[in-house]
């Protein structure tokens, strides 16, 4: 299947037929094949649906979770990601689903990553960055912390604190973070 052709004959029609493909996925997905899965396959049948109707993301964002949780594959998880976030840059439920992954399964290298998503996350409008009850941007400056521990870079921590109090201009966030560098100086983050 070559998807960019595929978009291109459709036209207007795409996201009908990119709805059609993940309708008919079910025949290639883990629950008709059950341990007979390919990922490849798999991976290429979501990141056609992610090419035909890119603002559907129910689709790769389950995918990505199965392929990081049930196969072991998060950088197979992480393409389909970023190849989603590519059409929908500011998705709040893309980039979380990315930091999900990066922390959920040890993804090496991460922390960089993990700030460049907290940058964007910073931005976007509160009422787009809450699951149930909690505020997510406050969820990525612990993970951060936690992230550049594992990693052994700690001393990135405060740039990394710093770097977010640059981009935030709402008061209460900004006395949350510089809270949080008052105790990253004071060294009590582990």
């Amino acid at each position: 299947m070559q998807p960019q052709l595929l978009r291109a004959l459709s036209g207007f029609a795409r996201t009908l037929v990119g709805d059609f493909i993940w309708l008919k996925s079910r025949y290639a997905d883990e629950i008709s094949q059950g341990e007979e899965l390919d990922t490849r396959v798999f991976a290429e049948i979501t990141s056609a649906q992610i090419t035909l109707d890119p603002h559907f993301t129910n689709p790769v964002r389950y995918a990505a979770s199965y392929l990081a949780s049930i196969p072991k594959k998060p950088e197979l998880a992480l393409e389909l990601l970023e190849m989603s976030q590519s059409f929908n840059p500011d998705r709040f439920d893309l980039l979380m689903s990315e930091a999900l992954v990066r922390i959920g399964y040890d993804v090496p290298n991460s922390s960089d990553r993990l700030l460049d998503i907290a940058k964007r996350v910073e931005v976007l409008p509160d009422k787009s960055k809450l699951v149930g009850r909690m505020k997510m941007d406050d969820w990525m400056i612990n993970m951060i912390a936690y992230v550049r521990t594992q990693e052994g870079k700690q001393e990135l921590i405060e740039a990394d604190l710093v770097d977010l109090l640059k981009q935030t201009e709402n008061p209460a966030r900004r006395e949350l973070i510089e809270d949080e560098l008052r105790r990253v100086r004071a060294g009590l983050v582990d």
